[in-house]
């Protein structure tokens, strides 16, 4: 398994705008890509800061939605938000341990909690 872990920062105030628009307009693309595995977004509410990493079934699949036309408009629709993005990085999947992962979890609207989506 293949994984593409990518930064980005928020500008101050608009961390759930920025969330609204990855959850409504990237998210449901790249879960349709051939490959896709799974995604994990972590984010820091005060900073702006946040981490994405999709988890693709090989190499190939990793690379063809990367290159994929959606993800270069994404980027460019939402640019704001990827201004001081660092340029995504591809890994090898070492290791995966736990149980967390059956079934989608987001968090609530105050962001102080998770509920699993249907």
């Amino acid at each position: 398994m293949f994984c593409r872990v990518t930064h980005v920062q928020a500008p101050e105030g608009r961390v759930q705008e920025g969330l609204k628009l990855w959850y409504e307009n990237v998210l449901p693309v790249t879960m349709a890509r051939d490959g896709f595995k799974g995604a994990l977004s972590l984010v820091d509410p005060d900073t702006g800061k946040a981490l994405s990493i999709t988890f693709w079934e090989g190499e190939d699949e990793l690379l063809s939605s990367t290159e994929a036309e959606y993800h270069l408009q994404a980027i460019k629709r939402f640019g704001v938000f990827f201004e001081d993005a660092h340029e995504p990085e591809n890994f090898k999947l070492h290791l995966f341990t736990g149980d967390i992962f059956n079934g989608t979890f987001t968090s609530d609207e105050a962001g102080e909690g998770l509920t699993k989506s249907q």
